[in-house]
């Protein structure tokens, strides 16, 4: 697990999230009702942003929530069994074969409680 973000740190990566969307401050304003001023605010990391706020942010943006928290480069640490599970997959070289695994897999949680 990564550090804990201050809300200048939250704020900066909204700014370079938003960027990356090609949104600009008032585009994002006007998706989660708020003023132009109130995402500059959160952007510079003077207001903090609520669970809510957080995210209405992320549905608007079309991102997962915690994109917000960190850097886009960073990823989920897999466990070893999850790997070796992604590893294998690919290395099917019968496309029908994957098929039918991730049908098998797909079909598997929908039954779980």
């Amino acid at each position: 697990m990564g550090p804990i973000l201050n809300s200048r740190e939250i704020g900066h990566r909204l700014r370079q999230l938003r960027q990356q969307a090609g949104w600009t401050q008032e585009r994002l304003a006007e998706q989660i009702g708020v003023s132009t001023q109130q995402i500059q605010k959160y952007e510079c990391g003077t207001n903090k942003m609520n669970t809510d706020r957080l995210q209405q942010v992320a549905q608007a943006l079309s991102i997962p929530i915690q994109s917000l928290f960190t850097d886009t480069n960073d990823s989920l640490p897999l466990a070893v069994a999850e790997k070796l599970l992604i590893d294998s997959y690919r290395a099917i070289p019968n496309k029908e074969i994957q098929e039918s695994i991730l049908k098998i897999t797909t079909n598997a949680t929908k039954h779980c409680d």
